[in-house]
Formats: structure tokens, sequence, C-alpha cells
């Protein structure tokens, strides 16, 4: 529930933004009704994080490295949708000999995906190079982004009700996620310092 709740404010936060740049090419009054719905979301996620309670995982599907990348590629090009930057998909590309087979949770997936990208736009980025790669263990989705590493959201579009969701919860859900099928996440910049490079490891099975 914790990870809906999460998603839930990120996708509040977009609609704000949005809000707050029509309000001021039309008129602040005529989005005041807007705007008191949104503070009232915000209050009831909060109200439902106090209250949470652990549920239980949903469970995991099983890919061959083709449905691999097909699942991986479905992801990227949904995930495309969801943000205004522009993207170089080359998770299609690969191709792979060996014989192994991977278990993970679409939902869970993408919401991992989901936040890395959200990440990267908060960080100014205007370009992300996603791929695959593998070792002889893992599998590994990899997003490669030019922005700042920064955080940079401006706050004339945040919120105007701060959430009392840790804001590192992001990064900590993409943990747990990738751990709960056995694999892990890693950040890392890039090593000409024009952005960070974000990879998911997925464990190879026989």
């Amino acid at each position: 529930m914790l990870t809906y709740l999460h998603d839930i404010r990120n996708k509040l936060t977009l609609i704000s933004g949005h809000t707050a740049l029509l309000s001021k090419k039309y008129g602040e009054e005529d989005f005041i009704p807007i705007r008191t719905n949104l503070v009232r979301i915000s209050e009831l996620i909060n109200d439902a994080y106090r209250h949470l309670k652990q549920e239980k995982e949903d469970s995991l599907l099983t890919y061959s490295p083709e449905e691999f990348v097909r699942q991986m590629d479905l992801l990227t090009e949904t995930v495309e949708l969801l943000f205004h930057i522009t993207f170089q998909n080359e998770v299609r590309d690969f191709k792979s000999n060996l014989h192994f087979f991977t278990e993970f949770n679409i939902g869970q997936i993408f919401q991992v995906i989901e936040n890395a990208i959200d990440n990267s736009v908060k960080a100014s980025a205007t370009k992300l190079i996603v791929r695959i790669l593998e070792t002889k263990d893992y599998c590994i989705y990899e997003i490669v982004d030019n922005g700042s590493g920064k955080n940079s959201v401006n706050p004339d579009i945040s919120m105007e009700v701060s959430s009392i969701i840790p804001h590192g919860i992001g990064k900590e859900i993409m943990m747990q996620n990738m751990q709960s099928i056995g694999g892990k996440v890693e950040w890392t910049r890039r090593l000409d310092y024009s952005g960070m490079i974000v990879r998911l490891y997925f464990p190879k099975k026989a």
C-alpha cells in the first residue's frame, strides 16, 4: 500500500504543477476548486499513511529471455507516455544466447522504473537511454540520463500541503521491490559527470 500512496503523491505533484502553470496563463480564480481538491487529496493520503498496515506482496511470474525483453520493452514504452522527456529505447536490441529465466512482478517493476525516471525528471534530465545488458548472473535494465543528479523541482509548482511521507521513500521502494525478486538496484554517476545511471539487476535462474 505504501508504494501506491507514494505513486499517488507523485501524480498529484504533476497535476499540481500543470495546474499552477495553467492558472498563471488563464487566471488563478478559475483553478481554486482544483487546488482545493488537490489539497484535500493530499490530506487523505497523509491520513492513509498514518493508518498504513503491511500487506502481502503479489506473486512473481516467470519469463524466458525473449519474454523478459518483450515485457521490459512494453514497460519502457508505457512509462514513456507518462513523462515529458526524450527516450532512446534500445531494450528490444538485446539478444542473449544463454538459457535462463527470470521472475518478477510487473506492477512492482513498473513502480521501480517509474520512480527512477521520476528522479531523472526532477534532476532536470531531458534525455534517457534505456537498454538491457547482461552478466553471468544478471540481466541488467539500465537507465542513463543527462540530468544534474540533484532534485530541482520548482517550489512554485509543488503541492500546497507538505506530505508526511518521507521524500527518500522512492529509492527505498525501488530497493525493496528489487530485493523481493532477489535482485538489486544501483545508482552511479556517469564518468563524464553529465548525468546518472540506474541499473536494475534481475537474477538469472537455470
